[in-house]
């Protein structure tokens, strides 16, 4: 993953006249550990004209009733370093490895890579202050025996389709998309729509929402959904009721 000036995915400290901070890289953009793989390296590339520093933290992840990702303070990683300076198109590695490991549900965390804003940074900027950029990277710690399941319902109302997607088993998964889909009388295509997925957690749950267009719900009798990850191909179907996209 590749962090450029004019990245939209910055972190930003402050917002007023502020000079943006380094470039830089980081691989892999993702970390599985068990009982096999109790450890890993993450390298960090300076891809910028000058030397960058870098602070390295480790938060649990969790996502809330509604998917929404939290992150809490923890001591669970062992990771070092927790600062490094890195030369201008040099790279270094962070190790991280676990103290405990998971046995009945999958463990989950983000190790967040941040730039620390140098003096040569705050001296772009007429208020002093500077735009860094982080990234966070997932860290999975696999149970004893790992069980990828999830549930799909679905539901329309006011002229929207809600797909509600459930984590229903010990590990997380990812979807790589969800795909909206209206069937006509004649079994034809009268809509599709496609929502971004994510990372889902165990015991979460998140919707994912499409609005129907005006002109496609008449002709539409049926609404299909399914939701791709790399090992589930959750799907549902449902009869369009005749007040559905009032």
């Amino acid at each position: 993953m590749r962090f450029l000036r004019t990245s939209l995915l910055c972190f930003a400290l402050a917002a007023a006249a502020p000079a943006i901070g380094g470039s830089f890289g980081v691989s892999p953009i993702r970390i599985d550990l068990d009982r096999s793989a109790r450890s890993s390296v993450i390298t960090v590339t300076n891809d910028d004209e000058r030397a960058l520093s870098f602070q390295v933290r480790a938060m649990e992840w969790s996502q809330d009733a509604s998917g929404r990702d939290q992150y809490a303070e923890s001591s669970d990683l062992v990771y070092f370093p927790q600062q490094l300076q890195i030369p201008a198109k040099e790279r270094r590695v962070v190790r991280v490895g676990y103290r405990v490991p998971a046995v009945q549900a999958e463990k989950t965390y983000r190790l967040f890579i941040e730039e620390i804003a140098d003096e040569a940074t705050r001296n772009l900027s007429q208020t002093g202050v500077a735009i860094v950029l982080r990234f966070g990277v997932p860290v999975f710690l696999r149970p004893l025996t790992a069980s990828e399941r999830g549930e799909l319902d679905l539901s329309v109302a006011g002229g929207a389709v809600r797909a509600l997607v459930r984590n229903t088993g010990n590990v997380h998964f990812r979807l790589n998309d969800v795909r909206i889909e209206g069937v006509g009388a004649a079994g034809q295509s009268t809509f599709e729509t496609t929502v971004n997925g994510w990372y889902l957690l165990t015991g979460a749950e998140r919707i994912h929402e499409a609005v129907i267009p005006p002109g496609a719900c008449a002709a539409t009798q049926r609404v299909r959904v399914k939701a791709l990850s790399e090992r589930l191909a959750l799907r549902a179907e449902q009869p369009l009721a005749p007040d559905a996209c009032r």
